[in-house]
């Protein structure tokens, strides 16, 4: 689909979308700045762009998109997205501030658990995830969290956190390059 129409910003997020379910973050993130270049701008693709980032290890990349995009993601989102990127005291400060603001959700009870463990307050995250997750898999959660919050575990974070497997990516194929695809005049 992005062959037959090189230049369309919606095939190029849902191309993203793909090399994102496939463990491919470099591409996917190739994949997500070329959507926005076309002109995508919504909050979904540059979280999505955002996290293609982290899981590339472009930690500092990520946090400027994260920056630029702030107003159009989910505080929810932006908060965990902050931790995975290696700030978790900035994700752990926008998440406590939408729990306090009283529209907490399961979610953002969540990230913010999983943003305290980021940080290495273990007691804080078992405290705050036990708001949601029952007491019998509560070491469970844990524990999982425990296997990715390794500093340079960022590829790890990102696949566990989207259930994705974890693998080598070179990049996206060349012929799909935007570059390769001049505007129309």
């Amino acid at each position: 689909t992005v062959l037959a129409d090189p230049r369309n910003p919606e095939y190029r997020a849902m191309l993203g979308a793909v090399y994102m379910e496939a463990g491919r973050f470099q591409s996917a993130a190739q994949s997500f700045a070329d959507a926005m270049e076309l002109g995508d701008n919504s909050g979904r693709t540059a979280l999505s762009y955002a996290l293609a980032q982290i899981g590339a290890g472009r930690g500092d990349l990520a946090v400027a998109t994260l920056n630029e995009y702030r107003s159009a993601i989910d505080a929810s989102d932006m908060g965990l997205a902050l931790s995975l990127a290696g700030l978790p005291q900035q994700g752990v400060h926008v998440l406590s501030n939408e729990v306090r603001s009283g529209q907490a959700t399961a979610k953002t009870r969540q990230n913010l658990a999983y943003s305290y463990a980021l940080m290495g307050n273990w007691r804080a995250a078992r405290l705050m995830a036990a708001e949601d997750v029952p007491a019998d898999q509560l070491g469970d959660r844990m524990s999982d969290w425990a296997k990715t919050a390794v500093p340079g575990y960022h590829q790890a974070r990102v696949a566990n956190l989207l259930s994705v497997p974890l693998v080598e990516d070179s990049g996206q194929p060349g012929r799909l390059a935007l570059e390769n695809h001049a505007t129309v005049e």
